[in-house]
């Protein structure tokens, strides 16, 4: 199984998204911010990370640009989401993808199933 980083402010999205991953056979985790994102990879290796755009402390903007300066993080696919999608640009940290919230379950999944693999259909 693959293991995803939702890396989201508010609790209660990033619980939500766990819970759906989880049902698709993803394994998550979850950190707060950019900052708490970074600790975790310390024990960590996700496929991927699924991250806000808009958080205190370190922005998902910022934690793009560190992924791309660590040599070991670098080659770690990162979607980007926000509401503000006008904010966006693809200098900002080289994202894989970019989901506009709010999104749907099946954009959600099927943007993780095409960066790696695996899961992408909810079960009844």
């Amino acid at each position: 199984m693959k293991t995803i980083l939702i890396v989201e402010d508010e609790h209660s999205i990033a619980e939500m998204l766990a819970a759906i991953l989880v049902d698709v056979d993803y394994i998550a985790a979850i950190a707060g911010n950019g900052q708490e994102a970074l600790t975790r990879l310390e024990t960590t290796s996700p496929d991927l990370i699924l991250s806000d755009i808009m958080m205190p402390i370190m922005d998902g903007r910022t934690l793009c640009k560190k992924l791309l300066a660590h040599p070991t993080y670098r080659s770690i696919p990162v979607v980007l989401m926000s509401a503000a999608y006008d904010s966006f640009s693809r200098s900002d940290g080289k994202p894989m993808a970019f989901l506009k919230k709010p999104f749907g379950l099946q954009e959600l999944l099927t943007t993780v199933s095409d960066i790696i693999g695996e899961g992408g259909e909810v079960r009844d």
